[in-house]
This record gives C-alpha cells, structure tokens and sequence, in this order.
C-alpha cells in the first residue's frame, strides 16, 4: 500500500486559506500543510467537549458518512453511498443451493443474481444452541428455504455474508428467493454501529440528518434525542475527519512518543510492523514497554481503517513469558467495543502477534483508493468531494451557474454510475455543468463560475 497518504478532498474553507482564496477558489490537489496537530482543537466546536464520545454525520450528493470521535480523537468513520448501497440488517427469504464441508458453511440463494453465505455458526435453528465445531450439515440441507438476515456487505466478487433468522408467520406464502424487508436507512446504520456503548452527543450536519436521528432516537434510544445538535459548516472538515481519512490511507502512522507503525496489505492478510524509532523505555524492558504504548493504536487504526482477515503485529523481540502475555492483554483491552469480531490467537517465538478480524464490508482503502501499484483516489471518490465543493463555492459565491472541470474518468463516473448524485447538487445549486478535461490528472478538479462562455474561476 505504498503511495498512500495524499488528500482526497479540496482545502475547504476553513483550513486557513485567505479570504480571497476562499471565494474564489475550490481546486483539488496535493496537500499545503495550513494547521498544526492542534488544529481540531482549534477550531469552532460551540458546545462540544472533545474529552467525549461524538457521532458525527454529514450528507453530500450521493453519500451519507458518519463518525465516532472519542476525547477528539477519529476512531471509526462509514461512507453509504447511494451508488453502492449496504445490505446490511435486509431480511430475505432463499434457498440452500450448495453446502461446502471445507468451508463448513453454505451458499444461499437470495435472489442478488450471486450467493450469499451462511456460516455453520449462524445455520443454528434460531434460539437453539450453538455449539463448538458444529458442522453446516448438521444444521441446513441442500435445497433448504430459510429466512436469513445480511450481516455484512460483500466484497469483491464474494457475496454478502447472513446469518439464519426465525421465520416470521407474516411472510408466509412469499416467493423464494425474495427480500422480506429493506435494510435500515444510512443513518439508522450508522448509529446502529457507533451507539454501543454509550455516546454523549450526536452531531448533525444538517437539519434532514437531525430530523432523521432523532426519529431514530424516539424508537430505539428515547433518552439519546436530547443529546442531539445541529452544526452549520462542513463538519467533518471541522472535527479533522478529512484530516484523519487521509492519515489512515498513509502507509506509516507515527505514534505519540517516537514509535511508528507501518501496515502492508495483500491478498492473504494485513501485516503491521512496529518500529520502536527513538521511543524510550525502561532499561530491560525497553521492547514491552513500546509495545505496550502502541497496542491502543493498532486497535484504533484496526477499526478506522475496517482491516480485516488474518492480521499479523510483527512486535518488538520480548524475552519474558510475562512481558508477552501483558502485551497480548493490551490488545485485547484495546480491541474491547470494535463491532468487528476481534480474536487474537497469541505470540509466536518470533515475536509475530496473530489475531483476526471478522469483515463487513470493504476496508477504508478499498473503498477510497483505486488498487494499483501506486494507489490513487477513485475516480468515485473524487466525484464526490468535487460535488461538495461545488456546494461549498455556491455557499461562498452565488451564481447563475457553475462548471466542474474534472479529469475524464471522474467526468464519467458523474454522468454515469453517480448521475444521481451529479443532479442532487444541480438541485442545489441551480445549474451544473460537467466538463471533461483530458490535461488533468484524475485527483484533480476546478470549480468556475459561469457557463462555458462566460465562465471564470471562482470555487
């Protein structure tokens, strides 16, 4: 994953840029570094306190993001976008195709055109028990009707992943395969995953997001609709989400007293190197002690970047059976509260921590660079910070009209997949042109004012 790390979304009116700038300018490229680390807690936060749990979400044309921001710190972030819909939470009624003995699961008609998958774990006749080691053929047969619920989003060219539900009598006489129910709307998503645990302050970008989590709220969490606020601006971009995307797209992450982490992702599995840099530690214990410090990291960064699969921690060399097995404990105090299923499995004599991390759905990179040597921004991925900037110029400069210069590829995905999105910020703006430029890159775009006849740079 090397190469990763650049910015995917224009400077934003807030980041220091001069007021000319500002009203005039919205153009995607390679970061200026404008702010210091103490930036977020710069910035305007009325009525937050960052020693709290927050949920942040944001809407923008075609995608609807959510945060958890604990004491400040970015800890999880969703992207739902209208072009790639979750499944996650829908209920289907289908069909046992086949049963794999190897795999121990099952293949599942849904009626998605592909299979879903039914792990022998989740076949289990709903409020029976499960057992150890129990066997997919125990549990389903081929050609089996079960309705089932989807708990994790596809990938690749792998199915979504669901697990065996009790029948509910209202559905009888429904086709199979069929979906019985919807999956939940975005926000209902998001603060399904962020609300374990228990969340201080809900933070809305704007008032169709308030309304729908508080609609949530009066169904779910009745006590959780007082702690509901709207806050004007690009939030993300005023709590330092963009700035923690980019981070977590980097190769190497620095630590807080000299340490660095470095992640490398294959087909197989994510390996994490820990580097001990200039980290101090006490004489003898120099390696527990580094370990220790970024075992909390490795958990934050497991859960921001959604890696999952087989994980290897390629830990400091330690010589104590007690060093290691406290080490082993930080991590997993640390991965407490992580909606992914997290099981670390131990230590080996090379000092290599092995654990797993159970998918649901596409990691952060997946989802935000296009896979390739030297990974780039999808051009999906800058469609939609250029439609946001879009709205931030209309916000700063009102016009008659305004034209999206953008590379041919990002062009394509506004007038195709993402047309929806494309004419969501027509709406909102009046007019909107898209005008491929072959001489751009495709992480780069410009926002002028105007038709074409009359068009002059101001985003």
């Amino acid at each position: 994953m090397a190469g990763q790390g650049r910015r995917l979304c224009d400077p934003g009116p807030s980041r220091g840029t001069g007021a000319r700038d500002q009203r005039l300018l919205h153009q995607h490229c390679r970061p200026r570094h404008r702010h210091g680390p103490g930036h977020a807690r710069r910035a305007r936060l009325e009525g937050i306190v960052l020693s709290k749990i927050n949920i942040i979400i944001a809407a923008s044309p075609g995608e609807v993001r959510g945060a958890l921001v604990r004491g400040g710190s970015v800890s999880d972030v969703v992207h739902h976008r209208t072009a790639e819909p979750s499944l996650i939470g829908a209920v289907y009624r289908g069909r046992v195709r086949r049963i794999d003995a190897g795999l121990n699961g099952a293949f599942v008609d849904i009626g998605l055109g592909g299979e879903a998958y039914l792990r022998a774990r989740d076949a289990s006749e709903p409020g029976g028990k499960v057992r150890r080691n129990t066997r997919i053929s125990e549990r389903i047969h081929e050609g089996a009707q079960i309705d089932v619920r989807v708990v994790a989003d596809g990938f690749a060219d792998k199915g979504p992943r669901i697990a065996r539900i009790h029948p509910d009598p209202a559905h009888d006489g429904k086709p199979v395969p069929t979906c019985l129910q919807a999956p939940p709307s975005p926000v209902a998503l998001i603060l399904e995953r962020f609300t374990p645990g228990g969340i201080d302050q809900v933070i809305c970008g704007d008032a169709g997001i308030e309304n729908a989590v508080r609609d949530w709220s009066v169904k779910n969490q009745p006590g959780l609709a007082d702690r509901v606020m709207r806050q004007t601006g690009d939030v993300f971009a005023e709590h330092a989400v963009d700035d923690a995307i980019a981070a977590a797209l980097a190769r190497r992450v620095r630590v807080p007293g000299g340490a660095e982490l470095v992640f490398d992702t294959t087909e197989a599995m994510c390996v994490i190197d820990i580097n001990s840099g200039q980290a101090p530690g006490r004489s003898g214990r120099a390696s527990r002690d580094v370990n220790l410090k970024v075992m909390p990291e490795i958990a934050r960064q497991l859960r921001l970047r959604n890696i999952a699969g087989a994980i290897v921690i390629d830990a400091l060399k330690m010589g104590a059976r007690d060093d290691r097995n406290r080490v082993l404990s930080s991590l997993r105090d640390a991965l407490k509260g992580d909606p992914g299923a997290c099981h670390v499995l131990g230590i080996t004599n090379l000092g290599l921590v092995e654990m797993t991390r159970t998918r649901t759905g596409l990691s952060l990179a997946d989802r935000m660079l296009e896979p390739a040597a030297e990974p780039a921004p999808s051009a999906a991925a800058v469609a939609y910070d250029a439609l946001r900037a879009v709205l931030r110029a209309a916000a700063a400069t009102p016009s008659g009209g305004y034209r999206l210069m953008v590379a041919p590829a990002v062009a394509d995905a506004l007038n195709g997949p993402l047309a929806a999105a494309r004419d969501e910020a027509r709406d909102a703006v009046g007019r909107l042109e898209i005008a491929a430029d072959p001489s751009r890159t495709p992480d780069r775009f410009e926002v002028v004012l105007g038709s074409a006849g009359s068009a002059r740079k101001a985003s």
